[in-house]
């Protein structure tokens, strides 16, 4: 059963476009159909007709109950599955095949955060005096160290505890989109998926309408239909918080929205 989620959740957009060219087709027969149980004349005709009118009744009932089940199963159900189901398999490695060019390592597209060494205050030493005024060598001495609080320095930047694998960057999308990758900061609370772009003029918007404070690694970040949306190319941001409120680091890629056709 399980298998069968994952399969419409990575395949959700064929199987949507299969399904709209079967309802269009059977549609067709459907309206042929009637039309020949208007024109026809004989009983021979009437039950040829009857017969093409209910095999594209079941048909279209069939595509229809498809489209609803994809969709319940994106919308419903994929944000509740664990994070290692919704987990892209990794693939095969080709030994036979040479790449055009090596990969760019993660790492060296970051930069990374500077470490900040929290300031120490100085240590006060506090000594007693006795009734005539001179210290005694008995005396009590208290010893108190604060340690100064300072926030993280964010970083805006894609590494290897943070980033947006699928969809990639410049990478052309349409419809209802499900978002992959790596959310797992430091002192992790949670995180937010925005987008900006022609249909948020300007602004940025939640896709999720929510925060997430589950740290995600190498998996399911979120799904966001957007096939009402505008065309166009929509920068897509994923922001982590730390347990003081304080955001550690942005991952920032663009996409292009081609629209429905």
């Amino acid at each position: 059963m399980d298998g069968l989620l994952v399969f419409l959740i990575h395949n959700d957009v064929w199987i949507y476009i299969l399904s709209a060219l079967g309802l269009f087709w059977y549609a067709t027969e459907l309206w042929r159909a009637q039309r020949n149980l208007r024109s026809a004349v004989f009983s021979l005709e009437r039950e040829r007709g009857a017969r093409m009118r209910n095999n594209a009744l079941l048909f279209i009932a069939i595509f229809s109950f498809i489209i609803a089940v994809v969709y319940f199963v994106n919308t419903r159900i994929a944000p509740t599955l664990p994070q290692e189901l919704l987990k892209p398999p990794t693939p095969t490695p080709d030994i036979f095949s040479t790449p055009l060019s090596a990969p760019t390592p993660l790492d060296s597209q970051v930069d990374r955060p500077i470490v900040v060494t929290p300031a120490l205050a100085p240590t006060v030493t506090l000594s007693g005096a006795d009734a005539g005024g001179e210290t005694t060598a008995d005396e009590s001495i208290a010893t108190a160290t604060a340690t100064a609080f300072v926030p993280p320095t964010p970083f805006i930047a894609c590494n290897a505890d943070l980033n947006i694998s699928d969809p990639r960057d410049g990478a052309a999308v349409i419809g209802e989109l499900s978002f992959f990758g790596t959310a797992d900061t430091d002192n992790f609370q949670y995180y937010i998926l925005e987008t900006n772009g022609p249909q948020t003029n300007g602004l940025w918007a939640s896709l999720l309408g929510r925060n997430v404070n589950q740290p995600v690694r190498e998996s399911f970040l979120g799904n966001a239909n957007l096939s009402a949306w505008q065309p166009g190319p929509y920068l897509i941001r994923l922001t982590t918080v730390d347990i003081g409120e304080n955001i550690t680091g942005q991952c920032v890629i663009q996409v292009t929205l081609t629209g429905n056709s």
